[in-house]
């Protein structure tokens, strides 16, 4: 059996791993739980520094020794603590997401002293709403008066080459562009209700990089 804490960035996220994530994971013998990061003695999730990151982390994976620990964070409005941010500027979104696990992951394994296979990072390019436009189809009939921006949306995306291209703006990264709709977009309702009526397949075909995360939890094996 393997175990995998995967500790999420919001709600939304935390969300989509026990809705989308955990059935289709166990049934290959993956057991995945999400766990949000305290911010504050009455809220959890969101407000993500490299400092409060690497404690949550390093204690996670000091708890037990026989588990895995990963996360589910945005590149967008990730801050510039974390190594790699900064220094990626310009890059393509893969690879910016790529450098930022890379450095994430040796910063962390070094901290907390554990076997380095244990800790497996996603920074998702560049937000859990690029996951959305994978299909817009989907996307749009969630609500009928959405269905109003179905070309928009499908220009937006296939001019980016991809749901996880689709830009960083502050206007027109993916939930920016799902912020301006009527009826308004609710992250944790429509988020992951979006993401499994599109599907996994789906989702892993066009989010490439949220895909080959999805296939490195699937290989795990035991520790």
């Amino acid at each position: 059996m393997v175990e995998v804490t995967i500790v999420c960035e919001g709600q939304t996220e935390e969300t989509f791993v026990r809705a989308v994530l955990q059935e289709p994971l166990a049934l290959a013998g993956v057991f995945v739980s999400a766990r949000l990061i305290n911010t504050s003695s009455s809220q959890r999730g969101g407000a993500l520094n490299l400092d409060r990151v690497s404690r949550f982390i390093r204690d996670t994976l000091m708890q037990r020794a026989d588990t895995y620990v990963s996360t589910f964070f945005d590149l967008y409005g990730l801050d510039a603590s974390f190594g790699g941010v900064l220094q990626s500027r310009g890059q393509e979104p893969s690879k910016r997401a790529t450098q930022v696990e890379r450095e994430l992951h040796e910063h962390i394994v070094g901290l907390a002293a554990c076997r380095a296979e244990r800790f497996v990072p996603h920074i998702q390019p560049h937000e859990f709403e690029a996951l959305l436009f994978s299909d817009i189809d989907q996307l749009c009939s969630s609500e009928p008066e959405w269905l109003a921006h179905h070309e928009e949306f499908a220009v937006a995306c296939a001019q980016a080459g991809g749901p996880e291209w689709i830009n960083d703006s502050p206007y027109t990264a993916p939930s920016k562009r799902l912020d301006r709709l009527s009826p308004r977009y609710r992250k944790t309702q429509h988020g992951p209700d979006i993401a499994l009526r599109i599907g996994l397949a789906t989702i892993c075909e066009q989010c490439p990089h949220f895909g080959q995360w999805y296939d490195r939890l699937l290989a795990l094996p035991p520790l």
